[in-house]
């Protein structure tokens, strides 16, 4: 029991300053920004490669597995 409040006591020691410093440096708007900087975006597709492309697949030719 005394290693498990040895522990938490440390957590603890070690997670105030790491909440005040992201507290501090608005982290959680940081991080929230990149990511949605860092979502997927649509593919436009040239012309030349809309009927070979659907829903992600390539269609092939004749006798060829998609």
């Amino acid at each position: 029991m005394s290693t498990f409040l040895g522990y938490f006591i440390l957590g603890l020691v070690l997670a105030a300053p790491l909440w005040w410093l992201s507290w501090r440096f608005r982290l959680g708007s940081l991080l929230s920004r990149t990511h949605s900087l860092l979502r997927r975006r649509k593919i436009q597709l040239p012309a030349q490669l809309e009927g070979l492309v659907i829903l992600g697949k390539r269609q092939g030719g004749a006798g060829k597995k998609a």
